[in-house]
């Protein structure tokens, strides 16, 4: 068989890679605004703004306790390398996860982002950060 015998499903093919990695432009909005409202403390803007699901799984109080810890520990935000992402369309929804390893002001630190992509808007799923600071300090 012969490849441009077939030159459909190759176009097929090529469009289907094209929409499932759909998103990402999004998340990495959504992360960038994240990380200004960090800045300014806006912890409760990020909360009342996050998924009903994230919002279910934990009070605004527990998650602006949360976030200031993080600023304790982990001190402010510096960078992060090109993230490693996942993007899944089912029954969540077109769901994006972005995984960075970034560098704080005290430290380094893994954080994973999961966002829902509704009408071209990252709406944040979840947020976890993983660093040897968080046990530590």
């Amino acid at each position: 068989m012969r490849l441009t015998s077939r030159p459909h499903i190759w176009l097929l093919m090529v469009a289907f890679l094209l929409v499932s990695c759909g998103g990402t432009d999004e998340a990495k909005r959504g992360v960038d605004e994240f990380r200004t409202r960090v800045a300014q403390k806006s912890y409760s803007e990020i909360y009342r703004a996050a998924a009903a699901e994230l919002r279910q799984a934990t009070t605004e109080e527990e998650f602006v306790r949360f976030m200031t810890a993080l600023d304790r520990k982990l001190g402010s935000w510096q960078s992060a390398a090109e993230p490693v992402w996942n993007v899944t369309r089912g029954t969540a929804g077109h769901v994006v996860n972005l995984t960075y390893q970034s560098q704080f002001a005290k430290g380094a630190a893994n954080e994973q982002f999961t966002w829902r992509i509704e009408s071209g808007r990252a709406i944040l799923l979840g947020y976890h950060v993983n660093s040897p600071l968080l046990v530590t300090e």
